[in-house]
């Protein structure tokens, strides 16, 4: 059976709760309009629908994105 997972990248828009996932290890289809500090790699991780994602967020989410889009961006609230 293959798998459905595919290598991904975490960002993070310098120390704003914003983060974004591009399959792109540069983040070049993130657009930078969103992010004036600019966007920073934090890490590469296994994208699938049964992988954890190294952050507060579902992976549905973020691989309905990134099929759309090409990335998937979100705020993590202040709790």
């Amino acid at each position: 059976m293959p798998s459905d997972t595919r290598t991904a990248y975490l960002f993070q828009c310098g120390s704003e709760n914003l983060f974004a996932v591009s399959p792109d290890k540069a983040g070049k289809a993130i657009p930078r309009s969103t992010c004036t500090q600019g966007w920073l790699l934090r890490q590469e991780f296994q994208l699938g629908a049964q992988e954890p994602v190294p952050a507060p967020i579902e992976s549905g989410p973020i691989i309905r994105g990134i099929n759309i889009k090409g990335y998937y961006i979100w705020r993590v609230g202040k709790r």
